[in-house]
């Protein structure tokens, strides 16, 4: 199977994530997933106890084996905390800054430039719109929904196509209404529609690390189904439409995830 790889580069601040302690459903979704087993403690310290290391630097040799095995790479995040908690109170040179950050150290790794991206926790503004344009990406993936789009802004529709997850991610379903980690993976594998555009995303610390069991089975499950995984690059050539819609892009907010993500708006 071939997957995209997106990854965080820049300070790994997981521990300042408690600065959501006060916002609602967060304090919910630590008890529900058990964080501290999901996570593991070291990391909910980066930041915050201990100094937050700096990905790309003890990590370029794992990014360069996803794409030496033939997987897809792009950017998830500079500082992917900071974006998260304080993307509407920063400034148009703060996140400026940010992306050349994401983009500087994606070509140390890569020796050349991104050709796709992914918001962390599926959120934008105008600001970061208009600033990743810039990049002249192939593709983003800012939003939940059911289809591939251009995003409007000012008047005017964006280049970058942006690419929907479609499916429920493991964290937003672990514990919900008393799902087990299985049952909510079994989930996910009854929601694939054939014929349509199904994306999922996984994270490395969830289905690669505490759960990398039930991922297993998710994968065999997969493949008893005759599912084939393809990267979004691969999609870009046969999936999308010719002409896909221009819309602007909504909040919203999502079962299981505390705060807003982005949407398609009409």
């Amino acid at each position: 199977m071939q997957a995209s790889f997106y990854f965080s580069f820049g300070p790994d601040n997981s521990g300042k994530a408690i600065r959501r302690i006060f916002r609602k459903g967060f304090l919910e979704k630590m008890r529900r997933t058990n964080a501290a087993k999901l996570y593991g403690f070291r990391t909910m310290l980066y930041g915050v106890l201990l100094p937050a290391p700096i990905i790309w630097k003890r990590a370029s040799a794992q990014m360069q084996a996803a794409r030496e095995a033939g997987h897809e790479v792009g950017i998830h995040a500079w500082d992917h905390v900071q974006y998260h908690d304080l993307l509407d109170r920063k400034s148009r040179g703060w996140l400026e800054d940010w992306f050349a950050r994401a983009h500087e150290a994606f070509g140390t790794v890569f020796g050349g430039p991104a050709k796709g991206a992914v918001s962390p926790a599926w959120r934008c503004n105008d600001n970061t719109l208009e600033i990743q344009e810039g990049y002249h990406l192939g593709l983003c993936r800012r939003l939940s929904g059911k289809r591939a789009i251009l995003s409007h802004r000012a008047g005017r529709a964006l280049r970058t196509l942006q690419i929907p997850t479609t499916l429920p991610t493991l964290d937003e379903l672990l514990g919900l209404d008393g799902r087990s980690a299985r049952q909510a993976s079994d989930e996910v594998l009854g929601l694939l529609k054939e014929g349509e555009l199904n994306v999922y995303a996984l994270h490395t610390e969830v289905e690669g690390g505490a759960l990398s069991q039930v991922f297993e089975t998710f994968l065999e499950g997969l493949e008893a189904r005759g599912v084939q995984a393809r990267t979004h690059a691969d999609c870009c050539q046969t999936c999308w439409p010719p002409n896909p819609p221009a819309k602007p892009m909504v909040r919203r907010e999502i079962a299981g995830r505390p705060g807003w993500a982005s949407f398609e708006g009409e």
